[in-house]
Parts: C-alpha cells; sequence; structure tokens
C-alpha cells in the first residue's frame, strides 16, 4: 500500500527561497516603476539647445523626451545684436512633420515653402533684437516610441547661419 503523506512532492528548502525571492524582486519592480514615474523620471522633458555665430544667437527649446498625444514645447529664439533688416528664415527638416502635429504659430511665418527634405519658413523681422517663435505642437497620435534626430537652421541671406541638431524621444 502506497504512504498517504502530503509531503512527498514539496520541492524542498532552496527552491522555497528562490520562490520568495522572485516574488519580492517582483514586487519590488511593481513598486519601483509607479515610483520612479511619480517622481518625474519617465514623464516628459524638455531640453535648451543654443548655437552663436558672430553677432547672432539661436537657442531652440524643444521636448527631448515626449509621449505619443501629448502637447510638445517648441520655441526659437533668434537674437541678432545688429537687429534685423530683413526677413528671418528658419529651416526644418521635412521629417519632423511626420513625428509632430504642428497646430499654430506664433507669430505666423509670411511664407512657408517646402524644398526637397526642408520645409523653409520665413518670418518678417522683429521690431528690435530678438525674434521669439512658439510652436503649438503635439507628438502625432500613432507614434509608439523611438528615438529621432533632427536639425534646424536659420539662414540669412540664403546662407545657413545657425544650425542646430536636436533629439527627441517618443516613449510609449
Amino acid at each position: 500500500m502506497e504512504s498517504a503523506s502530503t509531503l512527498r512532492d514539496l520541492k524542498g528548502l532552496e527552491t522555497a527561497r528562490r520562490g520568495r525571492l522572485g516574488r519580492r524582486a517582483g514586487l519590488g519592480i511593481l513598486i519601483l516603476l509607479p515610483a520612479l514615474s511619480f517622481l518625474g523620471i519617465y514623464g516628459p522633458s524638455e531640453r535648451t539647445e543654443a548655437t552663436q555665430d558672430g553677432p547672432m544667437k539661436l537657442n531652440l527649446t524643444y521636448g527631448s523626451v515626449v509621449r505619443s498625444g501629448e502637447a510638445v514645447p517648441m520655441e526659437i529664439t533668434v537674437t541678432s545684436t545688429e537687429g534685423f533688416e530683413g526677413p528671418v528664415t528658419v529651416v526644418f527638416e521635412k521629417e519632423v512633420f511626420d513625428r509632430f502635429d504642428f497646430q499654430n504659430w506664433f507669430p505666423n511665418p509670411s511664407s512657408e515653402v517646402g524644398e526637397g527634405a526642408f520645409v523653409v519658413y520665413e518670418f518678417d523681422p522683429p521690431e528690435g533684437d530678438v525674434l521669439d517663435v512658439s510652436l503649438d505642437a503635439r507628438v502625432a497620435p500613432t507614434q509608439w516610441g523611438g528615438r529621432d534626430e533632427y536639425a534646424l537652421w536659420v539662414e540669412v541671406d540664403g546662407q545657413p547661419t545657425l544650425r542646430t541638431d536636436y533629439t527627441v524621444w517618443v516613449i510609449p
């Protein structure tokens, strides 16, 4: 006759310890991820890139870590200690418009032209020595993650004068 012991199929003390350790590690991860999110580690963040050439300076403030469907800060500031005699031309790579939905500009450009892989915006010269352009943009709703590098530059008399490269991470 076989034994009716209920202890026969038990694994052992070492197996129980590994199981307990695995459960604790899993619980720790489940607590850690929301805690880091609460502290803003995984949230959207912005960054400023600056470049200068002689009397002109370009500052680009943009969302460096963004999420699909959320608003993205983007502000372009062009400063010239000599003022602006003519229009200010800002050139974007066309790819940036695949990633972001631009809703509105302030101020609005006086002209917009697509030139191959680039979109060229011309702004009327500002009064004074600072042109400040704000863009109301959102990450396109169908963007589920990735890292993209873009460039933006300012042209004076048809020549690229100020250029900045920037990287955007879209997180799910």
